[in-house]
């Protein structure tokens, strides 16, 4: 490995690991952004990082009191027992001295994990590689450079030939896509019953199989929804939200007014004289909370304000002051018992 490729690898187990600083990371996305190849060889260490992280993250799960340096050593000494086993293995990084590479892997999942962190789960068989979300979120770029921000208890997929003469992935939950133009190949996602095809924008959807609506929202570009079961499709523009009402097999196209539609991602949320409810409703969906109203709350109990980074204790505690509410908070559920507003 020469000294180039060495500190390359170096800082992309740092940006994993979540160690590298603000002109590392700026420094990577150059590098990786130069040629299709640099792409590629990230994605590879990318996805040995989160197989990597499955191990370790069960261990952590099932041992809170994980010993991080007996992990690590048990981890090298089979590194080593089967880095000479090759026959009918797939390796998940580059052939540049792969038990280097491997090392240092495991230690940034190591940091990653020791800092109480989720790890993504993440798998390749049959051709096709699979990343899935629990309670956390993920960003994934696509070898094609389109970026995608996968929500919680989620799951993306596509085939191994992805770019080749076609872009299709799979979705079930919800994502957030900012997708590469290519008027050669456009951009295709499957979920549910629907499939939404774009050349080169970016959008939110949202189909979450518990749910009854398949949601797209268009931030910008131009995006088609269709829904083969309903024999219908709209054409959306930035700004238009396309709602697919499973039950009733109804595909509506409206204005998107949900100014926190984002809020899962971005962790901004605007709230506009918004009612008790609805600012409920919104908080149970970004913070996946559990937060019922045992209150009988007048009409007149609205909220005007925005957070911006916030955890949730830090919103209830501006929402009890702001509406002079009173709630408990008993293993994991907090119910408004009263609201003065």
């Amino acid at each position: 490995m020469n000294k180039d490729q060495n500190h390359i690898d170096d800082l992309i187990s740092r940006s994993l690991a979540g160690e590298a600083s603000a002109e590392e990371e700026k420094q990577l996305a150059a590098w990786i952004a130069q040629q299709q190849e640099n792409n590629q060889h990230y994605q590879k260490i990318k996805q040995a990082f989160d197989l990597s992280g499955e191990y370790f993250a069960n261990k952590a799960s099932k041992e809170p009191d994980l010993n991080i340096d007996q992990e690590w050593n048990h981890f090298l000494s089979q590194v080593n027992k089967n880095k000479n086993k090759t026959d009918n293995v797939r390796s998940l990084v580059p052939e540049r001295n792969p038990f280097q590479l491997w090392t240092r892997i495991a230690a940034a999942v190591l940091l990653v994990v020791a800092s109480g962190f989720i790890i993504n789960y993440f798998v390749s068989n049959n051709n096709d590689t699979q990343f899935q979300t629990a309670d956390n979120t993920l960003e994934i770029s696509l070898p094609d450079g389109s970026r995608i921000a996968l929500n919680r208890n989620s799951e993306l997929s596509y085939a191994s030939d992805f770019g080749k003469t076609s872009r299709t992935v799979t979705l079930t939950g919800e994502a957030f896509f900012e997708v590469e133009r290519d008027p050669q190949k456009p951009f295709i996602i499957k979920i549910n019953e629907a499939t939404i095809e774009v050349l080169g924008t970016s959008f939110n959807v949202q189909g979450y199989n518990n749910r009854n609506e398949l949601e797209v929202v268009v931030e910008t570009g131009t995006v088609k929804f269709s829904v083969s079961e309903a024999n219908k499709n709209v054409l959306l523009k930035a700004g238009d939200r396309g709602v697919f009402e499973k039950q009733s097999k109804q595909l509506v196209s409206t204005t998107n007014t949900d100014l926190n539609y984002l809020s899962w991602k971005t962790r901004k949320i605007v709230f506009m004289e918004s009612d008790l409810r609805s600012v409920v409703d919104a908080l149970n969906k970004i913070y996946n909370a559990n937060i019922t109203m045992a209150a009988q709350v007048p009409e007149t109990c609205v909220v005007t304000v925005t957070f911006d980074q916030q955890s949730l204790e830090a919103v209830l505690n501006v929402l009890k002051t702001t509406l002079n509410l009173t709630y408990t908070v008993k293993d994991g559920q907090i119910e408004i018992i009263d609201a003065g507003c």
